[in-house]
């Protein structure tokens, strides 16, 4: 679950991003606040990650061709960490509806406007890629479509209790998804939502995103910062939906 040296991929950060969409229940119902350090943390690796793609992107942009290598390395990157940002950022938000406060939305808000920044910048870029690459840029468009529609259902599940949409990419679907939520569960069993959830994220979501690892150091960062947020008791939750992620999670915690 981290960069080139400890395996840190696309899939596990939409992984990471379920995982949150599953705790995150228990976690507004015990009004559990992240602590400080873990919100310097979520901070500062996204925007030392902003900094590093946008000084990427102005180097190509300085070459005066569009470099659709560059973009297919980007796009993935970003669109990934935005499952897993916009996720744990409406986390955020419910808390601080919940508790009448703004100090966790302003944090979240300006994490996910930097990450929203290097995506009009990509598809700024997406526009000037010679015609002869029209088929590899369609495969990117492909790409930001599931993520943003896989970001929005596990946002919905999160938002429909407190009506933070704030973070999904089309609030009207991630409302849906929310009310579907509400409806599917159960008041004294297992959620049959969350099996149809996580049980669709691995079979038509993550396969279509690359297992290579990712070499940006500052995700490593980004995702025991998220971890830290969550109680390790929390991420231990009897059933057969515990993911093999959530199991290595609280075993790395134990």
């Amino acid at each position: 679950m981290v960069s080139r040296d400890f395996g840190l991929s696309a899939k596990s950060l939409a992984e990471l991003a379920l995982v949150v969409s599953q705790v995150a229940p228990s976690l507004l119902d015990a009004t559990v606040t992240p602590p400080v350090e873990s919100l310097q943390a979520f901070w500062r690796s996204n925007r030392m990650l902003q900094k590093r793609w946008q000084n990427e992107l102005n180097v190509e942009t300085n070459a005066g061709v569009p470099d659709i290598e560059l973009l297919e390395r980007l796009a993935p990157r970003v669109f990934t960490s935005e499952i897993l940002v916009r996720t744990f950022s409406t986390l955020l938000a419910s808390l601080d509806q919940q508790n009448g406060a703004d100090d966790l939305s302003r944090v979240a808000r300006n994490v996910v406007s930097g990450l929203l920044q290097i995506r009009l910048t990509i598809f700024s870029r997406l526009l000037d890629v010679p015609e002869k690459f029209h088929g590899r840029v369609l495969k990117i468009d492909r790409l930001r479509r599931r993520c943003d529609r896989w970001t929005d259902l596990l946002i919905g599940t999160i938002a429909i209790r407190n009506d933070c949409f704030e973070f999904a990419f089309d609030p009207d679907r991630a409302r849906d998804f929310g009310e579907e939520a509400m409806f599917a569960d159960s008041a004294d069993g297992p959620r049959p939502f969350e099996h149809l959830v996580s049980a669709g994220l691995r079979v038509t979501f993550l396969q279509h995103l690359s297992s290579q690892s990712f070499d940006e150091p500052e995700f490593l960062s980004l995702t025991q910062s998220i971890l830290s947020s969550i109680p390790c008791q929390t991420l231990h939750r009897d059933g057969s939906l515990r993911s093999s992620l959530e199991r290595r999670i609280y075993a790395s915690c134990r």
